[in-house]
């Protein structure tokens, strides 16, 4: 289980979301490669400490600090079509959306 870290700094604590190592090293390779273009846009994940059905909506920005933790020391064969699937997602006005 890796965790994802969004925002921080200027005394801010970032916010972190434990998600599965594989999931995790897909969607790194997504959001640099779209924040890399310039092209901002929306990761929604499910607000596990909050409740079930809530979602958490992430705005993806170049300004905004993010940190990627993967327990996994071996890192993970990146499948193809996941990467695919994960960029068309974002390319959407939904943006990419992570189901629990």
């Amino acid at each position: 289980m890796g965790t994802f870290y969004y925002g921080g700094g200027q005394d801010r604590r970032p916010v972190g979301f434990d998600l599965d190592d594989e999931l995790l090293a897909h969607l790194k390779q997504v959001i640099v490669a779209k924040l890399r273009r310039g092209e901002s846009f929306i990761v929604t994940l499910p607000a596990l400490d909050r409740g079930l059905g809530e979602r958490e909506a992430l705005w993806m920005n170049p300004s905004i600090p993010l940190r990627f933790v993967i327990d996994e020391a071996d890192g993970h064969a990146l499948d193809v079509d996941r990467l695919d699937a994960l960029m068309a997602q974002a390319d959407t006005p939904g943006g990419i959306v992570l189901v629990a």
